[in-house]
């Protein structure tokens, strides 16, 4: 086994050596070819008429996350305990099956409100929910994190605060959802386990910021709250939503100014959270003028909050450059657990390849795809290249 792992860990040394090798020769000796730009390829021109692929972005915050490790047999236990492939088999396509988990998550709590034991991670949890014990919001979100990380999907922990007061109706002026991955859609996107819903505009998943700035800037009148796997779906006017009734506590409800708490929003950077608890102390957080004179933590802020905390992940970002065998192709990403990237050409199979490797082109339209998959199988977003070559 020992010796199985060293070769492993060698393999990839030198897919990372041959990978930066690669961006070296693309960015420094040979200039990018861009959507629109012509070139010569031996005797033929050629041009690139599309590229479809998420950036690669690293800034201080991408910089800041610490993502679960799929060497972690907790992750294992928990996803074979509760059975989890299964649970979400039913799902028509990566997003139903994300919201199917959700769900799960959210029935799994039998009694809401003030902790009665200071428990902490998913396998624990699940364990305390069935010894008669009582958890809230953080215990959803913090069970949703690691479920989604045994099955190979990021789901990034976040805390709320209200931007002024407390809440009309009760309850607390701090709440905790998650942001999943979308591989189906390229981006991040809210998942409220408590409430059982994620937040859609014009059929569009929502990530917490896009639904800060509708709910505040545009009343929320274009916000629909979708509920369950049974997709219910609700608009600002009919809040409250009704979520249950719970011994001690009351009825749990969606109310008519829950969203107040995406006023402040912190981006915990870790999703270890099986091993390592929340990393508050790494915790930036997005906040505007509406929260003046509320007093939270003191965090960094990010200059640009629609774009700096929403960096892609499970990308194969391409860059492309003339090469003397055709044009090289550069693949670029930040996968937590990365395996391997793949490629395909036309209508081919996809395969295996090294993060550099040649583009042989022909006359006429040539395609190509690139993906990554990650060690649980799980396959990113698919860029897309598309270049004439004149006869």
């Amino acid at each position: 086994m020992e010796s199985r792992f060293n070769i492993l860990q060698l393999a990839r040394a030198l897919l990372a050596v041959r990978f930066l090798l690669g961006q070296a020769l693309a960015t420094e000796t040979e200039p990018l070819i861009r959507v629109g730009d012509t070139f010569r390829y031996g005797n033929h021109q050629a041009r690139l008429v599309s590229l479809d692929s998420l950036p690669l972005v690293e800034n201080e915050y991408s910089r800041r996350y610490r993502f679960d490790s799929s060497e972690n047999p907790k992750l294992r236990e928990l996803r074979d305990r509760y059975h989890l492939q299964a649970l979400i088999a039913g799902g028509r396509d990566e997003f139903q099956q994300q919201v199917l988990l959700n769900d799960w998550v959210h029935r799994q709590f039998l009694k809401f409100g003030t902790p009665s034991t200071n428990c902490h991670g998913a396998l624990r949890i699940l364990n305390a929910i069935r010894e008669g014990q009582t958890f809230y919001c953080s215990h959803y979100a913090e069970t949703l994190v690691s479920a989604a990380a045994s099955l190979g999907w990021i789901d990034r922990p976040l805390a709320l605060r209200r931007h002024q007061g407390v809440a009309r109706v009760g309850g607390s002026t701090e709440h905790s959802v998650t942001e999943m991955w979308s591989n189906q859609f390229g981006k991040w996107v809210m998942f409220d386990p408590t409430s059982n819903l994620h937040v859609e505009r014009d059929a569009l998943p929502l990530n917490a910021f896009e639904i800060r700035q509708e709910w505040f800037y545009h009343h929320g009148t274009n916000l629909v709250f979708v509920v369950g796997r049974e997709q219910r779906r609700y608009q600002k006017k009919d809040l409250p939503i009704v979520l249950g009734q719970f011994a001690g506590f009351g009825e749990l409800a969606f109310h008519p100014d829950e969203p107040d708490k995406y006023g402040f929003i912190g981006y915990i950077p870790n999703t270890d959270l099986m091993n390592s608890g929340y990393d508050y102390a790494g915790m930036f957080i997005v906040k505007d003028s509406l929260c003046d004179g509320t007093p939270w933590h003191t965090r960094k802020n990010p200059a640009d909050p629609a774009t700096d905390p929403y960096f892609p992940i499970n990308q194969a970002a391409i860059q492309l450059t003339t090469h003397q065998e055709g044009v090289q192709i550069s693949l670029r990403t930040q996968t937590p657990n990365l395996r391997e990237f793949q490629v395909r050409f036309e209508d081919g199979d996809w395969r295996a390849t090294a993060a550099v490797l040649a583009w042989p082109l022909k006359p006429g339209k040539c395609r190509l795809e690139a993906r990554t998959i990650n060690q649980f199988g799980v396959s990113g977003p698919i860029s897309r290249a598309e270049i004439v070559v004149t006869p």
